[in-house]
């Protein structure tokens, strides 16, 4: 009987110190993935970061080309409505008076339009980017009915 509780102990004592040292190199094991695990998402968000840098930095871009062109849209608009505003005051001086007036009211309407794309303009400088696509289309709207009408 003392030999079985010799052996059961010594089993016992090997158990445990087997146990205790897988322990150890499974809590080691652990540590080394968390710490890998830690430096993966550090890399991943830096990553993300200039992702987003990136992004945002097109986007800018993006909004600035617009501006551009739809200053240049703009700009070509206006110099028309200017032309048929001259051409409005050259007419009004060589016609009858019923025709005048028809000729100062045009020219209200055209200077009116003209005042408006100017606002637009004036607008668009002070448009965040949120809502420029929408501000965009609307003025690219007014565009086409100034064309639009120039052409009546």
């Amino acid at each position: 009987m003392k030999k079985i509780t010799w052996i059961v102990a010594s089993l016992l004592l090997v158990g445990s110190l087997s146990l205790t040292s897988c322990s150890e190199k499974t809590k080691d094991s652990a540590n080394e993935t968390v710490e890998e695990a830690k430096n993966d998402m550090d890399e991943n968000v830096a990553d993300a970061k200039a992702d987003i840098k990136e992004a945002g930095d097109d986007f800018e871009a993006k909004v600035k080309e617009d501006k551009d062109e739809l200053k240049r849209d703009i700009d070509d608009a206006i110099g028309k409505l200017d032309r048929k505003i001259e051409e409005a005051d050259a007419k009004m001086d060589k016609a009858a008076d019923k025709e005048k007036a028809k000729w100062k009211e045009r020219k209200k309407e055209l200077n009116a339009e003209k005042e408006e794309l100017q606002a637009s303009w004036k607008r668009a400088q002070n448009e965040t980017a949120d809502k420029w696509d929408e501000f965009k289309a609307n003025t690219k709207e007014k565009i086409a009915k100034v064309k639009a009408d120039l052409n009546d």
